[in-house]
């Protein structure tokens, strides 16, 4: 084992801790969470695992780089815009009416 297949398995376990985390806190105030947060706090830890998961896949020569390229690809533009969306959401909640 290398360090590229290293540095894949922490992706997998955070993407795992992050999902841990994210959703006890989420489901210890679910007055606050919205679905749109709840969509990319699971699409995100799911993305780390993916992305740790295709990786040991790719370096051991299991799956094609297209198909890499393209999961990762379609992850990313789900996530960018829902990230934005979180942001600008939160940046007009503290200002003031």
């Amino acid at each position: 084992m290398d360090w590229g297949e290293i540095a894949a398995l922490l992706a997998i376990v955070m993407g795992v801790v992050y999902l841990v985390v994210e959703v006890r806190r989420k489901l210890s105030s679910p007055e606050r969470a919205s679905r749109v947060s709840w969509i990319f706090t699971l699409e995100l830890g799911t993305y780390l695992i993916t992305l740790g998961a295709l990786t040991v896949l790719l370096r051991q020569d299991r799956i094609d780089a297209g198909l890499y390229a393209t999961v990762i690809w379609a992850f990313t533009l789900t996530l960018l815009p829902m990230s934005i969306y979180l942001m600008v959401k939160k940046e007009t909640k503290g200002r003031p009416t």
